[in-house]
């Protein structure tokens, strides 16, 4: 496609600063019909013959005058493959013997290029100048040519393409008709029509979908101040025939503030375009509810794929956690340790994969409880203590604030947390630093706190040209192989999307061999006294001791039936395990009330699963068989498969692979309880 922009600059060059015709170069591009419209001195044009003819009376009416033009702005819209318009604006001096300036004058331009004979043509020029008083008696040409007022009515067309073109001013709130094809009032044919006709004709030809924003678009009482600082405005239309209308509004004359005093209605036939653009939304509709559904498959094959390899994952660790209570050889602790290591790397790794697609499902919610500042530091770092010791690495933590009871979802901030301090471990080196300083800043926002955290180590870290990834997907700077450190380049995706959940900003300094520094910052409700209170109390309430207790354990696979029955009888319950949601109801309803303490339910079983299982026993007729505590035990780790447990009212949710340290705490919490 040819450069419009450079052909609309030759143009004006041509009837603006040519002192012969033979420098016309131009009109190669005119098509013999074209129209031609300036005004400030009104002047029209037949075609390009009459055009020419008035551009050589011009030469020799200019004499010592020449023109120039600065300050040159041409934008283009490119319409179809057989139309395109370019428009702006430039600033007209007239100089006298090359040294004067005489006038000067602030233009607009509007050029309509289209498709004849197979080449681009200039079919139509507009050229509006404000009128100037001073410049009423002068003997040259003020625009592309000689006058012509009574030639008006022999403009044919902007285009061949457009079938309705009027010139609006909206001062007088007269129309004059320049164009219009069939179907269009027949009350138009006159060259004058009353601005309300103009508002009937719209009201009339437009869909009744399309008419309160068309009447807006058409508001000639605020349309003046809408094409302030733009060339142009254009609106898409339905015709009540269902055919479809592109209307494009060019200011065609300012006064001598620069206000715009009239305008120039194009409308031409949009229907095909229409028709395409409704096309492609349809095929974007298409193939955004294709990769929804792929999304979803996705997520549920992740999901599936969670609570499958949870399950085994389940066995060996319990089962390494045994072994490791009958171990005396320092060779077999050594493997059962590296068992549990790599274990523990496994869960990590199916954890984030799942976070993350969580994330891009859209899925992830916040679940905010009571917490005191500092204790998810500290509970992470007692989580990497061994490993920065067998580093001999310094893990230091301080913690200074003010408000320390607030409310935030623990299990993400733990996991924030997990992903920076387990990376400082990792990647530096033995006898290195790693501090986690934790600090309130200030905050004007009533009855919420602002927590910093900084998680700063002496590690490897990282290159100036890496730091801009470092939060994208599956992002590391040295893969496995090459650092030897294991890893998915997930953690950090997810670490920004938690904090960005979260309502916080992250940042991170860095430099080769000396080290990182990660800023957290993160505003979090202060939580109420009253919930404080309560809180406090409850953490302070004396042990409980397990001994006599007896549990119902509702479990469909034998290997985790047995590693659970085993640590519950460890910790001194009495235990009996059924194989599925059935067996467990029937249990509770034909033994005496208060046989069993409380019962650890499966979710996932055959027959009828725990969800169901847990509401046929709740709505058992005794109340002491109904309001028995129930804690679900289940590969789901989701935040909606323990919203299902607290809605069928479970007590508490464990997740597996069991950390029977953590299965111990919930059990004395509900015990407690109950």
């Amino acid at each position: 496609m040819m450069d419009f922009k450079l052909v609309t600059k030759n143009l004006l060059e041509t009837y603006l600063g040519s002192d012969t015709l033979n420098k016309v170069a131009i009109q190669n591009f005119l098509d013999a019909n074209v129209s031609i419209i300036g005004t400030g001195k009104q002047e029209f044009f037949k075609n390009i013959d009459h055009f020419l003819s008035s551009f050589k009376f011009d030469m020799e009416k200019r004499k010592n005058i020449h023109f120039e033009f600065k300050d040159l702005e041409i934008e283009e819209n490119v319409v179809d493959d057989q139309c395109v318009f370019t428009y702006g604006s430039v600033q007209i001096y007239g100089i006298f013997d090359k040294e004067v300036p005489i006038m000067h004058l602030d233009s607009r331009f509007t050029i309509i290029y289209g498709v004849r004979d197979g080449n681009w043509k200039v079919l139509h020029i507009h050229h509006s100048i404000p009128d100037k008083e001073q410049l009423e008696d002068e003997e040259f040409p003020i625009t592309l040519g000689k006058q012509v007022q009574q030639a008006r009515h022999e403009v044919e067309a902007l285009g061949a393409a457009y079938s309705y073109i009027s010139v609006i001013h909206l001062i007088s709130k007269e129309v004059e008709l320049i164009k219009k094809n069939r179907g269009y009032d027949p009350k138009l044919d006159v060259n004058k029509v009353d601005i309300d006709e103009e508002l009937d004709l719209i009201n009339r030809l437009i869909a009744k979908d399309c008419r309160e924003s068309a009447l807006e678009f058409f508001d000639f009482d605020t349309i003046a101040k809408r094409l302030e600082g733009r060339n142009s405005l254009s609106y898409p239309f339905e015709r009540q025939d269902g055919t479809w209308m592109l209307a494009m509004v060019v200011p065609q004359k300012v006064d001598e503030f620069g206000r715009v005093v009239s305008i120039l209605i194009a409308i031409r036939d949009f229907t095909e375009e229409k028709k395409r653009e409704l096309e492609q939304e349809e095929a974007l509709r298409q193939a955004k509810i294709k990769a929804e559904k792929a999304n979803e498959a996705k997520s549920m094959f992740l999901f599936n794929m969670s609570h499958d390899i949870r399950t085994p994952m389940n066995a060996i660790v319990g089962y390494s956690q045994l072994m490791k209570k009958e171990l005396r050889d320092p060779k077999l602790l050594h493997y059962q340790e590296m068992i549990e290591q790599s274990s523990q790397l496994l869960l990590s790794i199916i954890n984030n994969v799942l976070d993350m697609a969580r994330v891009e499902s859209g899925k992830m919610e916040l679940d905010e409880n009571y917490d005191v500042v500092g204790s998810v530091s500290k509970l992470v770092c007692g989580a990497f203590e061994a490993e920065a010791l067998r580093k001999r690495i310094e893990l230091n933590r301080n913690v200074s604030v003010q408000h320390k009871n607030i409310m935030v979802d623990t299990t993400k901030m733990q996991e924030i947390l997990s992903n920076l301090i387990s990376n400082a471990i990792k990647y530096t080196p033995e006898e290195g630093t790693v501090t986690i300083d934790v600090k309130e800043l200030p905050y004007d926002r009533e009855g919420y706190t602002l927590i910093q955290t900084k998680i700063m180590d002496t590690g490897i870290g990282m290159s100036e040209d890496f730091l801009p990834s470092l939060f994208e997907l599956f992002t590391r700077e040295r893969n496995t192989t090459m650092s030897k450190i294991p890893g998915t380049g997930l953690g950090m995706a997810i670490v920004k999307n938690f904090v960005d959940l979260m309502d916080g900003s992250i940042e991170v300094e860095s430099e080769l061999g000396k080290g990182s520094t990660f800023t957290i910052t993160i505003p979090h409700k202060i939580a109420n006294k009253d919930y404080t209170n309560t809180n406090i109390e409850s953490n302070m309430e004396c042990d409980i001791d397990f001994k006599g207790k007896k549990i119902l354990l509702a479990e469909d696979n034998a290997l985790n039936a047995e590693i659970t029955t085993t640590i519950l009888r460890d910790m001194g319950f009495e235990v009996k395990a059924v194989e599925d949601g059935i067996l467990c109801v029937n249990e509770i309803q034909h033994q005496p009330s208060n046989t069993y303490d409380l019962i650890l339910m499966d979710i996932q079983m055959p027959n009828m699963d725990g969800f169901k299982a847990t509401h046929c026993i709740r709505h058992l007729c005794q109340p002491e068989k109904a309001n028995i505590p129930i804690i679900a035990m289940s590969a789901n780790a989701f935040e909606e498969d323990k919203k299902k447990a607290f809605d069928v009212k479970m007590n508490d949710y464990i997740t597996k692979p069991i950390d029977f340290q953590k299965m111990e705490e919930v059990l004395k919490h509900v015990l407690r309880s109950s």
